[in-house]
């Protein structure tokens, strides 16, 4: 039986281990071998990470899997139809808190990402590079009294919420399906966007949080704010978060996800405007991009099959 890994690049050498002590054959592979592929017969597992979507044309390529192995929470990568179709199980994090809970990668890059806005640090570092010292023109704000609004207090919602508390910030939340804690809790997501400096998207990608920013409510949202996404691209609603932007009603965006990140990056009206040097930041889904994280996840999923 072979274990076919399709983005093998930094892998867990540990989880490489792990793998064959189940008696699996591990073979490492790439996107490029495997699209130019007709079939891949005898591979049980495929390994996937964040590269591409995985679909039917993907799917059919390997006629004896059994199980597609992803160590993220998030799944718009796959095409989980075609799964349950095949009758192929897909092997995630997704409902893995306790594991989770140890791995405070997103969270960091979100409390990044966030610094980096509020200082002006990537427009900052490129003057420089230019040869200017103009100390003036970057002028940010501090954190500390400054409210920020989580949206979604689960696991890494709670850890940046931890982190907003030791910066001096006022904390609230957005989230009806948690309740007791130590944070302000908005009874509607309207409350949380007209009343916080700072917005801070935390919420997996469903049917119900789609565009969760959108054209409703983006009217909504307090003069000045910076938005902060490091869940999916497609929690908001590019065209309308690119014009609120470009009438100063955002003053910053910083965003690891784009909704086009998987198909064409240059039709994502995010980044188009980042072309025009408004005020938006964007890293390429690297969230969870450590190699401590990814190696205990790699690890820690491959104990799963």
């Amino acid at each position: 039986m072979i274990v076919l890994n399709a983005e093998p690049n930094g892998y867990s050498q540990k989880a490489i281990e792990n793998w064959k002590a189940k008696g699996y054959t591990y073979k490492a592979s790439g996107w490029d071998e495997i699209i130019n592929t007709d079939t891949f017969p005898g591979v049980h597992i495929l390994i996937v990470r964040l590269a591409r979507k995985v679909d039917r044309a993907i799917v059919e390529k390997f006629p004896s899997l059994t199980h597609l192995v992803s160590a993220t929470t998030g799944l718009d990568h796959i095409d989980v139809d075609v799964l349950h179709e095949k009758n192929i199980k897909l092997v995630s994090l997704r409902g893995q808190d306790d594991f989770l809970r140890t791995i405070p990668s997103t969270a960091e890059h979100t409390w990044a990402l966030l610094l980096a806005l509020i200082r002006n640090i990537p427009a900052a570092n490129e003057d420089v590079k230019k040869g200017n010292w103009q100390r003036d023109l970057f002028r940010g704000y501090q954190l500390k009294d400054k409210k920020i609004g989580i949206v979604g207090l689960g696991r890494t919602g709670s850890k940046v919420a931890t982190y907003a508390k030791a910066f001096g910030m006022e904390v609230q939340f957005f989230d009806p399906y948690v309740t007791g804690n130590d944070y302000t809790k908005c009874s509607s997501l309207e409350e949380l966007l007209s009343s916080s400096d700072i917005i801070s998207l935390h919420v997996h990608l469903t049917a119900e949080t789609e565009k969760l920013i959108n054209a409703g409510n983006i009217k909504s949202v307090k003069s000045g704010s910076l938005l902060i996404n490091t869940s999916r691209g497609k929690i908001v609603e590019e065209t309308v978060v690119a014009a609120a932007l470009h009438s100063k009603q955002i003053a910053g965006l910083a965003t690891d996800v784009l909704a086009t990140e998987l198909s064409t990056l240059q039709s994502s009206p995010l980044w188009q405007a980042q072309q025009r040097n408004q005020n938006i930041i964007i890293t390429p889904h690297i969230g969870g991009a450590t190699n401590d994280a990814m190696w205990a996840c790699e690890e820690f999923i491959s104990s799963l099959v």
